[in-house]
């Protein structure tokens, strides 16, 4: 679960007063999980963004998200491995592992077809609801308001948006809920049909509408997480951003986080 959470906070572009955007983002991002409402060292990250295509460089995976041709790419710096695939595939390939999984360690877990992808049933999704909670802060030098999400009566995520920051060229919003709604299918656990329920909410894709989201607190019985951002600045990223360096071999998707491990 704390993979597909992880992968589930790519980049949401939000829009709302313009700033002109002719060339793509950099956004400096630090990480930080809360466990026992004890905050865990945080993480830094790095963020690019141009042409509905967006990669997050973290400490050992690189990802890159191709919103518009709904593929996925993996990257193991160290190792030079990576995976490429859509994202049907990539639904497909982690539900099959968890279950070889489920079956070598506990000898349990019903064999499914594994070209098909995982079902939801969409009338059993909690409500969404946002809430404006009217609180205004600054965060990395853009003045932000706070909104509440709501998931039945529970509070899911805090959502600071400031409405100055317009990326909406660089990602379209609706394709980024496109793209999580299938990625989405593959999650498991406590907090699974909460992300399934927000990315198919049309409350959600409004929030998503009104500016870029520059704090996200995510809350959930494992512990909560929180994505918060240092620096945002126009950039012209180069197209190499977006593709796997030369030299770097294919392999598993199961090798590239098998050796995230090590």
């Amino acid at each position: 679960m704390v993979k597909s959470v992880w992968l589930s906070t790519a980049l949401a572009a939000l829009v709302a007063f313009p700033v002109a955007a002719s060339a793509g983002w950099m956004i400096e991002w630090k990480h930080t999980s809360i466990r026992n409402e004890t905050r865990q060292d945080s993480k830094n990250a790095t963020a690019y963004m141009d042409g509905n295509k967006s990669r997050m460089e973290q400490e050992h995976l690189t990802t890159i998200y191709d919103y518009g041709n709904s593929k996925f790419t993996i990257i193991n710096p160290e190792s030079k491995y990576f995976w490429s695939g859509t994202d049907d595939e990539y639904v497909k390939l982690t539900a099959k592992r968890r279950q070889e999984k489920a079956q070598q360690n506990l000898g349990v877990g019903k064999k499914k077809d594994p070209e098909l992808l995982p079902e939801i049933d969409e009338d059993s999704l909690p409500e969404i609801s946002v809430v404006l909670s009217g609180e205004t802060r600054e965060i990395a030098g853009h003045q932000t308001t706070k909104y509440l999400v709501m998931v039945g009566e529970e509070l899911f995520q805090e959502v600071w948006v400031a409405p100055d920051l317009d990326l909406s060229s660089d990602l379209d919003p609706k394709k980024f809920i496109e793209y999580q709604q299938t990625t989405s299918r593959g999650m498991v656990g406590r907090s699974s049909k909460a992300y399934q329920a927000l990315y198919r909410s049309p409350a959600y894709l409004d929030l998503l509408r009104k500016g870029f989201a520059l704090e996200t607190l995510s809350n959930h019985l494992a512990g909560s997480f929180e994505r918060s951002a240092r620096s945002v600045r126009q950039i012209d990223v180069e197209p190499s951003k977006f593709a796997v360096p030369e030299g770097y071999r294919r392999v598993r998707l199961s090798d590239v986080f098998d050796l995230e491990k090590r």
